[in-house]
This record gives C-alpha cells, structure tokens and sequence, in this order.
C-alpha cells in the first residue's frame, strides 16, 4: 500500500480570507483533516475558518490538555502523532489545521518534532500561514521594518524586566504572549518612553477583531488574550 502525505497548515491569524492559495487547495485534496482542540468546550477556530472548504471531509478533532505537566503533554502529543501516522502509512492524504504560522509559537511544533521520527520526510510538508502581528500591521499600515532595522519576536514571560535589553537593541518588537502581563507590559513602556510608539491588536481577523495605538488606555482592560504588542524604539 502507498503511503499518504501528511500536510501542516497555516491558516493565518483567523479571517478566511488570508488562507494561501495553496492551503485552499490541498484543504481541498486531502482525505481527512485533523484540528486540534482545547479540552475546554469552546468549538474549534481553525475549523471555523475553513469550514467552507471541507464539507464532506472526514474531520477528526485532536483534544489537547490544558496543563503545564510535561509529562501529560508529552503523552498527548504521541498519542496525536500516532493518529496521524496511522492515517497516513493507511494512504491517506492528510491535513493538520494551526492558526497563525505553523513554525512560529505554535502547538504544531510539538507534533511535528514526533512525526519526523514517524514518518518519511519526503511525506511531512509544512505550508506557512501569515502571522498575528503581520496582519495586524497591514491592517493598521504600521510600519515594521525599513532599511537596516533589525526585529525581534519574543514571549513575554514572568520577568518583564527581560524585555529592557531587547526593547533598547532592537528597532522594532513584538511581544507574543503577552495576556497575563498586558499592564505590566504597558508600565515598562510608559518608563521607558515607548507607551506612544507601540500597537496593539487582539482577535486579528477576527469578527471581534481590536486595534489602538492608545496603549494606556487598556490598563486594566484584561484584553490580553489572543493579543500582540507591537513597538517602534524611537530614533
């Protein structure tokens, strides 16, 4: 029996309508689809933002849990990369929806590190998706880079202070995670004299889709889920 092929896809930040031509179309040819969820009861958002494209398709949702324990995360990632091999080495042609990039902070990773000693290369293929903060700089025609500019992607962690060396290396930043940390963020801008160099979108692409410049004003907001912070270092 032939084997299948097993294709990552990025479905970009959440509107339908930044899907790659090429995401489209091998949506479209593959067999099934896998879409991985949260343990919460909340519906899928990359089924969501396909779901145009894969009526009729045999749809298996991956649940995955919502702990920091290394060990049950690890077992859940096995047990999900089995389910895919199993599909594939039967000849199955076979998708993985991701929102975002595939590559870039994304669950997929996880995935990705167990099929590769699963499965031949020649079989795992990752289509890139467009990232959050590239959306959300196109929609607000904020500038990221120009000329010589360096950037940096960071996470925001627990240690906000970790963000001052880079916040004053590079030109431009983008902080990812940043939901727990969104007012202590927003201090550390304001210190440093950033707080009206700086966007931030949440939902991009969203229907609930948020953008300001105001960074000050989301004190207290709690609009830090699903969010990105961009800022411009000052010249």
């Amino acid at each position: 029996m032939e084997t299948g092929n097993f294709y990552g896809i990025g479905l970009g930040p959440g509107d339908p309508e930044l899907l790659t031509l090429k995401a489209i179309r091998t949506i479209r040819q593959v067999d099934c689809i896998f879409v991985p969820k949260s343990d919460s009861k909340e519906d899928s958002i990359a089924l969501e933002i396909v779901k145009e494209y894969v009526k009729g398709k045999r749809v298996i949702e991956q649940v995955y849990p919502m702990t920091k324990d290394k060990s049950v995360l690890s077992n859940a990632w096995v047990k999900a990369a089995e389910e895919v091999r199993s599909e594939v080495l039967a000849g199955y042609d076979v998708a993985y929806l991701t929102l975002g990039d595939p590559l870039i902070f994304s669950t997929y990773i996880y995935l990705l590190r167990h099929l590769i000693t699963m499965l031949p290369s020649d079989v795992i293929h990752t289509i890139p998706g467009i990232t959050a903060y590239n959306a959300a700089a196109c929609v607000a025609n904020y500038p990221m880079l120009i000329g010589d500019e360096k950037l940096a992607v960071v996470p925001v962690t627990t240690d906000i202070n970790e963000l001052r060396p880079i916040l004053g290396t590079f030109d431009t930043v983008v902080m990812m995670k940043v939901a727990k940390n969104l007012d202590e963020v927003i201090k550390l801008l304001e210190g440093l004299n950033l707080s009206d160099n700086a966007l931030f979108a949440s939902y991009v692409g969203q229907k609930n889709a948020y953008f300001t410049c105001d960074i000050i004003s989301l004190k207290g907001s709690g609009r830090g889920y699903m969010s990105v912070l961009i800022v411009k270092r000052k010249k």
